[in-house]
């Protein structure tokens, strides 16, 4: 009886082992896209109070 009670414990935490494994890459994935969106639309405004360039004065 401890045997099966010891599997049924070992596929359990086999299916915990393979959830928390999918989180973490579905996690990763949503950081790497969040951080990519950010510096493209940071690349698109610039701030206009600091041009990243000297303006000629006239």
């Amino acid at each position: 009886m401890n045997n099966i009670i010891d599997f049924y414990e070992f596929r359990r935490y086999r299916k915990i082992k393979k959830f928390l494994r999918f989180v973490v890459v579905i996690g990763i994935i949503i950081i790497f896209f969040v951080s990519a969106y950010v510096l493209f639309i940071t690349e698109i405004h610039h701030p206009t109070e600091f041009p990243s360039y000297i303006e000629p004065k006239p």
